[in-house]
């Protein structure tokens, strides 16, 4: 990699979820009584895509740092700071995982995310092309965090949407609204903070390459109370937002009423979520982004998938859907699903556009997603 200072210090990659900032520097007196100095950022990205981790472990034996690639043994500066360099093989939203003593921990001098159903320590390596995805001197939609009573859980749900610029000073304009789902263990900020996607759709509308439209974001997670046990299923997902969010939407924003106003798509379990949805609902959406495919993963066990009948019909299915938007990246495990989804489509007769990108099951491949369905919907 050979990454320009220019994407290494936008402020797009130095914006996390719990600051916009980058980190500030912190006393070292704070941790270890006595000394003086400060310490800075717990991950500094360099040109060549590596990055260099801090970590204060004040009497650990042997603290270190690793990825889905390497694994290092981190430094100690005789005051319990302790350092090293990572090495990253590519770029994108990666994880960086700590051990002090063996023990995985969490670092909070390093940025902290959400995955995997919880905080995680990560660093966002920009790609040498990703200027589209920066935050640059445009006009800026807002964020909004909601909140509505859902007859579906039983509780208040929440979720984040996006306004386009202007959305304030032009009351007289309405939007159409895409609802933008995650994947498994994430939440409804992640399309945010780890997707960029207000910078990638600000930075669209600037070049009259995307319309302006709402963006809703909901947690996929959905959890009903059974007999007094939390239980998470997808068929919740597609009865919250049908019967709950797209009403509150649509009564409390500017938004257009009517399918053809509407877009839905998602990431990964947002993808299988959201195949399921389109195809049992055909009068909700008139355009879907699938990022990951719709065919459930081997992986997983071959999960009964009887709302694929309404790809025999192509007639009705082409008629319902405007766009189709299939994606993939190029070295993720399920690309021989996404080849038998391509013949399958090609068989029945679907309309569909597919499209693959560098990279495996990871956030670089997602955002260019959905930078280019934005291109096509509405």
């Amino acid at each position: 990699m050979n990454i320009p200072e220019s994407l290494r210090l936008n402020q797009a990659f130095e914006a996390r979820p719990l600051a916009f900032n980058r980190q500030a520097k912190i006393a070292i007196g704070n941790h270890v009584p006595g000394e003086k100095g400060c310490i800075g950022d717990g991950a500094v990205i360099r040109e060549d895509g590596s990055v260099d981790v801090t970590m204060i472990a004040v009497g650990a034996k042997k603290v270190e740092a690793g990825n889905n690639d390497s694994w290092i043994e981190l430094q100690d500066d005789g005051r319990g700071v302790w350092t090293g360099n990572l090495p990253y093989k590519t770029p994108g939203f990666q994880r960086i995982v700590f051990k002090i003593d063996g023990v995985q921990v969490l670092n909070p001098l390093a940025p902290i995310g959400f995955g995997d159903n919880r905080h995680i320590n990560y660093v966002d390596i920009p790609e040498e092309d990703a200027e589209w995805m920066t935050l640059r001197d445009v006009p800026h939609g807002s964020f909004t965090r909601e909140y509505y009573k859902s007859s579906v859980t039983g509780e208040y749900e929440c979720c984040l949407v996006y306004t386009p610029p202007f959305y304030q000073e032009k009351p007289e304009l309405k939007y159409p609204t895409l609802y933008l789902q995650h994947g498994g263990g994430e939440n409804e900020t992640v399309w945010a903070y780890q997707g960029k996607i207000n910078y990638i759709i600000d930075n669209l509308i600037a070049e009259n390459k995307a319309k302006p439209c709402v963006i809703v974001m909901n947690s996929g997670m959905v959890q009903v109370n059974v007999d007094g046990v939390w239980e998470q299923d997808d068929d919740y997902m597609q009865d919250l937002i049908m019967k709950d969010c797209i009403p509150f939407i649509e009564k409390r924003y500017r938004v257009l009423p009517g399918k053809d106003n509407r877009a839905y798509a998602g990431l990964s379990m947002g993808s299988l979520q959201g195949a399921r949805f389109i195809m049992e609902h055909p009068e909700v959406f008139s355009y879907a982004g699938l990022f990951t495919g719709f065919l459930a993963p081997r992986h997983h066990g071959i999960r009964p998938q009887p709302y694929l009948k309404a790809l025999d019909d192509a007639k009705t299915f082409n008629s319902n859907m405007k766009v189709f938007f299939r994606a993939m990246g190029d070295q993720e495990a399920s690309i021989p699903l996404f080849n038998e989804e391509t013949e399958l489509c090609e068989s029945k007769g679907i309309n569909y556009v597919a499209r693959t990108y560098p990279g495996k099951h990871e956030w670089r491949v997602w955002r260019r997603a959905i930078k280019d369905f934005l291109t096509m919907i509405f």
